[in-house]
């Protein structure tokens, strides 16, 4: 069982990448596959209201089980997914949220493992929407690590129900961030489209 977290650093660190997104590159390409810039900003517009959701052991809302499509991204997302995001981070900071059970993804789970997945999309989200605009990105070391032992403690499943999509081989020397990214199925040399502006 993780102990509680405090979500307001990495909450922080994607905010100022999403206010930093320049308009012009909401159709450049992501390190996910299937996400544009636009799609995943989507992505993280929806996450960031549902997943409070499951702070208070509700329901996510039908409406923000979004997988992330920019066609649906609304005009004012620079202002408002910062906020929401402060919102995630305070929900997830009463010490009942990461206790007993929660509904996340529509299945019954520990809420302190569904705390570290919001950990974890913040952090990836982060990394993530940073790359792709050329943005630099922080997240705390120990955060990076915790994330590490969490997702390595989970039991192996078929590639058809995993989370992410499979493993990156990254060394085992290499920085903690790294080794987080990989693990999530992305490749952390990915440099994107921005870099050849």
């Amino acid at each position: 069982m993780a102990e509680p977290r405090d979500l307001r650093p990495a909450a922080n660190a994607i905010a100022t990448i999403v206010e930093g997104v320049p308009e012009e590159s909401l159709r450049d390409p992501t390190p996910s596959s299937d996400y544009r810039v636009g799609d995943l900003l989507e992505h993280i517009d929806g996450l960031s209201t549902g997943l409070q959701a499951a702070a208070r052991k509700e329901p996510v809302p039908e409406a923000e089980l979004r997988d992330g499509d920019a066609a649906l991204l609304r005009f004012d997302w620079r202002e408002r997914i910062p906020v929401q995001l402060a919102d995630l981070a305070r929900a997830w900071a009463h010490p009942t949220a990461w206790q007993g059970e929660t509904i996340e993804g529509g299945t019954p789970i520990l809420a302190s493992a569904a705390g570290m997945f919001v950990l974890d999309e913040l952090i990836v989200h982060g990394w993530e929407l940073a790359r792709a605009t050329g943005q630099p990105f922080d997240a705390r070391e120990d955060d990076v690590l915790s994330l590490i032992d969490f997702l390595d403690s989970l039991p192996p499943m078929p590639e058809s129900e995993g989370l992410f999509a499979p493993p990156e081989p990254v060394p085992q020397a290499a920085p903690p961030m790294d080794r987080l990214i990989g693990l999530t199925g992305r490749d952390p040399a990915w440099l994107g489209a921005s870099r050849e502006r």
